[in-house]
C-alpha cells in the first residue's frame, strides 16, 4: 500500500536523514514541511490530505506539551499514525516517545525493508482501527434506530390500551391523554424540589412516569359494563366494585411482569414498578380514607400522589353521563381544598403553581380522539375477509 507521508523537519542547515528521504521517496509519496517555529504547524485540514505522520525528533522538542497534543488529537481524528524519527538508540527513549502519544519511534540509520515494513505495519493497524470506528458508528445507529422503534410500539401499545378503555368508556380515552400530561407538568415541576430530587432525578424517571400514567385507570377494562357505562349515581354495592378498578389494574401490570420471557433491565424494571405504584395506588387519600389500602400520607407512592391530583382535576372538569363538568376555575378551587386531605399538600402547591398549564393541556386535548375513532365493539365485523 503506497502511503502519502507528512514528515514535519526542524528547518535547521543540516538535511534530513538521506537514508530516510531517498529509501521513503522510493516508493511512498513523501511531502516535507520544515519548521522555523513552532507556530508554523501545518493547519489541522491539511492533515486529511495524508495517511501517515513522520515527525522528527527536534520537532518534538520544539512544540509546547499542548501543541504538541494537539497535534496528536488532530491525527488521531483522521486515524493517522504517527510516528517520531530520530538518532537515539535505547528502549527507554523509545518508551518516552510512546508515552508522549507517539504510536512508534524509528531510529536511524534505517533499511528499506524494515521502513516499509513499519509503514505498512501502521498503515494496516490504522485501516484495521477506522472500519472498527465506522462500525462501532453503524451498530451504534442501529441501536439507535432499534430503541427509537421499541419506544414507539412501546407508546403504541399503551395507547391502544387507551383505545380499549374508550370502546368501553367515552370519557376514559380521553382522560388517559390528559392525564398523562397533567403529571408530567406536576413532575417536572417538583423535581426542582430538595424533597423530591432523589426520586425525580433525571429526563428517563420523568418519561418512565409520563408513559406509566397512561394505565392508571386500564383496570376498568375489568369492571362490568351495567356499573362503567351506567348513566347515573352508583350504588354503594356498584361503587365497591368500581373501587376493584384500581386491583385489577395492579394485578394487570404484575401478571404481565411475571409473563415475561427475561429478567427486565433497570429500565423495563422500573417501568413496572411506576406502573404497578399508579395503578394500585392513585385512589388513596393523603388522610387514609382513599382506597384498596388506605394509606395516609407519605406512605402513598409519589408517583399515585402526583397521580391523584391529575386524576380529580380531569374528573372534575370532564362531562359525564351524570354530570355536567366544571370549569377550570372551579377545579382549581377543588383541588386546593383538598389539600392535606385528599391530596399531598406539596404536589398541590405545585399544581397551584401551574394550574393555567392544566388548563391549557385540557382545552388542547379535549378532542385528541377524533370521530372517527369512536368505534363500539359491536361495530367491528364477527370475522376479517
Amino acid at each position: 500500500m503506497e502511503a502519502k507521508v507528512l514528515y514535519l523537519n526542524r528547518d535547521l542547515k543540516q538535511q534530513s536523514p538521506p537514508d530516510f528521504t531517498t529509501l521513503l521517496a522510493a516508493k511512498h509519496q513523501l511531502t516535507e514541511y520544515r519548521l522555523n517555529t513552532a507556530e508554523q504547524l501545518p493547519e489541522p485540514c491539511s492533515l486529511a490530505d495524508y495517511n501517515l505522520l513522520f515527525v522528527n525528533y527536534s520537532v518534538v522538542q520544539m512544540l509546547a506539551s499542548a501543541q504538541l497534543c494537539g497535534l496528536l488529537q488532530q491525527a488521531a481524528s483522521r486515524q493517522i499514525p504517527c510516528i517520531v524519527l530520530g538518532n537515539h538508540n535505547d528502549g527507554d527513549f523509545r518508551d518516552h516517545i510512546l508515552q508522549l502519544g507517539f504510536c512508534d519511534y524509528l531510529c536511524t540509520p534505517l533499511t528499506q525493508p524494515v521502513l516499509n515494513s513499519k509503514i505498512q505495519t501502521h498503515l494496516n493497524l490504522a485501516q484495521l482501527s477506522l472500519k472498527a470506528n465506522q462500525q462501532d458508528q453503524l451498530l451504534d445507529q442501529q441501536c439507535d434506530t432499534f430503541c427509537d422503534e421499541l419506544a414507539t410500539v412501546q407508546d403504541a401499545a399503551i395507547l391502544c390500551l387507551a383505545a380499549m378503555a374508550r370502546m368501553r368508556d367515552q370519557s376514559t380515552g380521553d382522560h388517559i391523554l390528559r392525564t398523562q400530561q397533567y403529571v408530567k407538568a406536576l413532575a417536572e415541576y417538583l423535581r426542582f424540589l430538595p424533597e423530591f430530587e432523589e426520586e425525580l432525578n433525571d429526563d428517563r424517571v420523568i418519561e418512565l412516569i409520563y408513559k406509566s400514567a397512561a394505565l392508571h385507570d386500564i383496570g376498568k377494562v375489568g369492571i362490568a359494563d351495567h356499573i362503567l357505562q351506567k348513566p347515573g349515581p352508583l350504588s354503594s354495592t356498584e361503587y365497591a366494585e368500581m373501587k376493584n378498578h384500581a386491583l385489577f389494574g395492579y394485578n394487570a401490570v404484575r401478571s404481565a411482569e411475571r409473563l415475561l420471557e427475561r429478567e427486565p433491565g433497570e429500565y423495563a424494571a422500573r417501568f413496572l414498578s411506576i406502573a404497578k405504584q399508579i395503578t394500585l395506588s392513585h385512589h388513596e387519600r393523603w388522610d387514609g380514607k382513599g382506597y384498596p389500602q388506605g394509606l395516609t400520607g407519605s406512605e402513598i407512592p409519589l408517583v399515585a400522589r402526583i397521580m391523584a391530583v391529575a386524576d380529580v382535576y380531569d374528573a372534575v372538569i370532564s362531562q359525564r353521563p351524570y354530570k355536567s363538568g366544571l370549569d377550570h376555575e372551579q377545579a382549581h378551587r377543588i383541588i386546593v381544598e383538598g389539600r392535606c386531605r385528599h391530596f399531598d399538600p406539596a404536589v398541590v402547591d405545585a399544581f397551584d403553581a401551574i394550574h393555567d398549564v392544566f388548563s391549557h393541556i385540557a382545552a388542547t386535548l379535549e378532542t385528541r380522539f377524533p370521530p372517527a375513532c369512536d368505534y363500539p365493539f359491536k361495530t367491528f365485523p364477527a370475522s376479517l375477509q
